[in-house]
Order: structure tokens, then sequence, then C-alpha cells
């Protein structure tokens, strides 16, 4: 018994320590011969490394990601989808198509693994017709989400991913901008489960036997599978594009790896590149080398709580199953609350958090055990009018203690309660709330400081650590989830201000132009009234308008389209 209680504390005090701000090892990212790569952590959308991640490049066929995104998001996923001639027989040229007929009916998620995992592009714009009406329309949908994404460098003219080589110039991204498509269409969880097969069999419609072309989920690449797996994403072939590999990687600790990949040699090359690439990357993982989040795809694009989530996802403190999960909807423990609150300003050394985590690590946390934790970080005396006034409505509220009373009071009047479900003492936390309670108290603890400054520099509060905390406050951990908080609202303020200046910019160009077309328009009707001789006082000694007898008009500069051959 004793051993086992030693080898828990052991066990805790690791995963505490491991909660410490890790600095990374710079190291020099592997040369490889290929038009482009980049290697993102999945968890937090941060790039890693790369080579030339940001070159504008053709995505091939890895194009289809996007395609199926907005499918999905905007089509009926239990439906059926018809076939119709004039669209397989007419399929968007430049890439492999499987002969599919007009006039069969396939389910929806039949389109979607035929297109996904084969690529055939007839699956593909049968797919984008069924949901949009028309490969137009998919592809205005596609660009929207690029948009959505704030991907800038990232442009769709067809639903397949045909670029320059069948007559398509208005196609383009990177392999970064690929990754990011890619990280979302891994937090959707029919596209993810459709990439990680080998092979797929039609529902309905014809009986069709389909394999993957990713030669990780087929065995026909060896790789260190003890350390990682590689759980699917998109190939994509074309001359200007190259050998397109786009592979997501999670380790047994549920850390997520995308790697894009587009190479200029072979198909084969392009995967053991890819290969090295993960070998590289999760051993400087399991060496602590390289640090990263763990993936929580279910949560990082979740609508609200995505939003909440994005605001602080390259803290590695939240909790997270070896398949990647969050798993929103469950309970959360006394540890996993404790690590995720490590993550706000100076509570990594908190010793009343530890105290908490260590003390029955397995405990499911209620609001009222929650409440009674902030009391500990930051306390607050409230009157017993305010008190009875503010636990008027909960319910279980007189079978509290007095410092209970005063502890969920606080709680209450702060706003720390994350919904009204949290305002009854013994409601049980999910990982959902706890979120939500975090991302609070990291703005709590600021107002804190404002409110009860009194509280800071004093060595009469228990265990001597509000006193602490004023000390450190936003400087010895920069990546909190308040400053993180703050570094996205002003990132979001920044572009705002860059789209006004944009508009305002191209507004007073246009009244420019416009007054100078008036002036030239005053001009020559002066000239046809015979009002005006002689030439313009303002023109420069030896100058004289474009067009005028015996002058050449100045050069126009030309620019190529994006993806047309120079």
């Amino acid at each position: 018994m004793r051993e086992k209680r030693r080898v828990l504390f052991l066990t805790m005090l690791t995963l505490l320590l491991c909660l410490l701000p890790v600095r990374t090892e710079a190291f020099k990212a592997p040369k490889k011969s290929c038009h482009a790569y980049v290697v993102m952590d999945a968890g937090s959308g941060r790039v890693l490394f790369g080579q030339d991640e940001n070159k504008q490049i053709y995505p091939a066929s890895t194009t289809k990601l996007m395609t199926a995104i907005v499918c999905v998001e905007n089509g009926d996923v239990n439906g059926k989808i018809k076939t119709k001639s004039e669209i397989v027989n007419n399929t968007t040229p430049g890439t492999y198509a499987l002969g599919i007929p007009g006039g069969v009916t396939f389910t929806f998620k039949d389109l979607l693994n035929i297109s996904l995992l084969s690529s055939a592009a007839d699956a593909t714009d049968s797919l984008a017709v069924g949901v949009f009406g028309s490969k137009e329309a998919c592809v205005e949908a596609m660009n929207r989400k690029c948009q959505e994404l704030n991907l800038t460098h990232t442009h769709f003219d067809n639903p397949v991913g045909s670029d320059i080589g069948a007559g398509y110039n208005d196609i383009y991204t990177t392999a970064t901008e690929m990754a990011v498509i890619t990280r979302y269409a891994m937090s959707v969880p029919l596209i993810r489960d459709v990439v990680r097969k080998s092979s797929y069999s039609t529902e309905s419609g014809m009986d069709m036997e389909i394999n993957t072309t990713n030669w990780f989920t087929r065995g026909m690449i060896a790789y260190d599978t003890d350390h990682y797996r590689v759980i699917g994403s998109k190939s994509g072939t074309t001359n200007a594009a190259g050998h397109v590999f786009i592979a997501t990687a999670m380790d047994p600790e549920g850390h997520e790896l995308i790697c894009a990949f587009f190479g200029d040699e072979s198909k084969e090359a392009t995967f053991r590149h890819i290969r090295s690439l993960y070998d590289f990357a999760f051993k400087k993982i399991r060496k602590g080398k390289l640090q990263v989040s763990k993936s929580n795809y279910d949560i990082r694009y979740a609508g609200g709580l995505g939003n909440i989530y994005r605001c602080y996802q390259e803290l590695d403190c939240f909790p997270t199953g070896s398949d990647g999960c969050y798993r929103p909807g469950k309970e959360i423990n006394r540890t996993q609350l404790a690590v995720m609150l490590m993550g706000i300003d100076n509570l990594a050394e908190s010793k009343a958090l530890r105290s908490y985590a260590l003390g029955n690590s397995s405990a499911r946390v209620t609001a009222l055990s929650m409440a009674e934790l902030v009391q500990r970080l930051y306390p607050v005396s409230l009157s017993n009018r305010e008190i009875k006034s503010l636990l008027k409505d909960v319910q279980g509220a007189d079978s509290l203690n007095k410092d209970e009373k005063n502890a969920f009071a606080a709680y209450l009047k702060a706003g720390l309660a994350p919904d009204d479900f949290c305002k009854n003492p013994g409601q049980k936390i999910k990982r959902s709330q706890a979120l939500v309670f975090a991302d609070r108290l990291a703005d709590y603890q600021l107002k804190y400081e404002m409110n009860y400054p009194m509280n800071y520099g004093t060595s009469k509060v228990e265990d001597g650590e509000a006193s602490w905390y004023i000390s450190n406050l936003n400087l010895k951990y920069q990546k909190s989830l308040a400053g993180q908080k703050a570094a996205y609202e002003a990132e979001l303020a920044r572009k705002e201000a860059e789209r006004k200046a944009k508009e305002e910019a191209e507004r007073k160009a246009k009244e420019e132009e416009e007054r100078k077309a008036l002036e030239e328009k005053e001009r020559l009707e002066k000239e046809e009234a015979g009002g005006v001789t002689g030439t313009d006082s303002e023109a420069a000694p030896g100058s004289g308008a474009a067009g005028q007898p015996g002058q050449e008009a100045p050069a126009q500069a030309t620019t190529a389209a994006p993806g047309s051959a120079q």
C-alpha cells in the first residue's frame, strides 16, 4: 500500500512539474527536395518548422479537403445524391476520374468517401453539384470558408484541384494555409473518420470497392508505429503541384501533428520525406525539446467553446484522451481542473492549486468546491446582508456552513459561474463548464488586483500567496490565459484596423479618379468650345499629355494572374 501511494505521489508530482513552462530548443529545420513543406502542431495551429512554407504553390487534389468541408457543413450527410450525366461526362479536366455513370443514386457518404480516398473527380463534382446545385456555387462557398479561416494566400477556382495544366489559372495556396485547412478538416468528425480508412465499400448505387491513395494506411510505407500513427488526410498530384500529401499523425499522448509536403521528385519520395520529418519531430517531442499541445480536435472549432479554446490553444493545460478528444460533456476531476488553472498567470506555482490537485485527485469537481478554491486563491469577505442577498435563490444554500456561504456568494458575485446550472453548489462540473470558468477566472484575477489592492502586498493573507501574485503578475509566465486572450483580441483589432484603412484608401483613390475624370471632361468641353488654347501650365517642361502626336503613352505595368505560367 505504501509503495502504491509512493508511485501515485510521484506520478502526480511529475504531472504537475510538467505544467511549468518549457523553453523549446531552437533547431534547424531539415532540408528537403520539394516545392515546400510545413510541420504544424494541430492542437495549437502553431507552425513548428518548414521550408518555403509561405511560398505560393498549387494544392492539386488536396483541394478536395476544402470541398469536403463545405459540403459536410452545407449538405445532408444522411441524404442521397443522384449523379447527372452532364456532370460525370464533363468532369473538371486535369484530374483522375473513376468513370461513374449518370443516373446512379449514391449516399452522400459514398461520394464523400470516394472523393477523399480515391480522389476521383467525377465523385467530387457530383458531390459539389448535389449539395450546391453547381460547381461554381461550391467554389464560392470554398472561398468564403477561406476568408472565414483568414487564409489570405489561398484561392480556388474549381472543386477538384485542377490547375494551370488544365487551364485553371486562379487556384493557389501555401503549405502553411493547406495545413490550416487540414487542421479544420480533421476537426470535422465525419471527414476525420473517412480519411483514416484504407478502403471503402459503397452503400448504395453501384457496388464499388475503393482504396485510399494514402500509402501509410495501406501499409505501403513502413514507419515507427510505436511512437506515432498516421491517421489520415489527403494526396494530390499535378505537373505544377508535384507529388503532394498532407499527413496527420498522433502519438500515444494525444499530440497531433500535420505535415503538408509538396514534393518535386516522386510519390514514393514524398512519403519517405514525410516519414523522416515525423521521426524527427516526434523524437524532439519525446525528448522535451519541442513543446506541442494536445490535439483536442473535438473542441478547437466547436462554436463558442472553440472561440474560448483558440484564445489559449498554445497552452498544454487541457485534459485530453489518447484519441485526441477533449470530450466537453465529460465531468472534470480536481487534477484536471488544477492543470487547466495553472495556465493562468502566476498560478503554476500556487500551493493552493497543488494541494487541491494532490488532495483527492480523482474526485469530481462541484460548483461549491470550485468556489472554495477561488476563495483560497483570491480571498473576499462579504457582509451577511450581501451573502443573504446573493444566495436567496440558490438551492441548498441553507445546508452550507458560514465559510461555504461566503465562498459561494463571492463566486456568484464575481460572475464566475459558467452557466445557471453552476449556480447550484452541488452541480458537478463538466469540462466545457470548466473551460468557461478558467476563461472568466483569468479575467477576474486582473479585476481582483484592482478591486482588492489591500489583499496584495500583505503577508497576512492565508498561505502568503496573494502577496506573491502581484509581484509576478504578467512577468514570469508570459503565455498565460489572460495574456494570450489580450494578444488574440489585439490581433483581431489590428486586422480590423487594416481592413478599415484599406477601405479608406480605396475610397480616396476612387474619389481621386473621379475628380481627374471630371477635370478631363471639363477641359475637353472647354477645348471644343474654343475656350482653352496652348498647353497645360501645370505640365513639367518638355512634358505632354499621353496620346499626343509624336509621344509614347506611359508603359502599362502588367501582372500575371496567380498560378499562370511565367
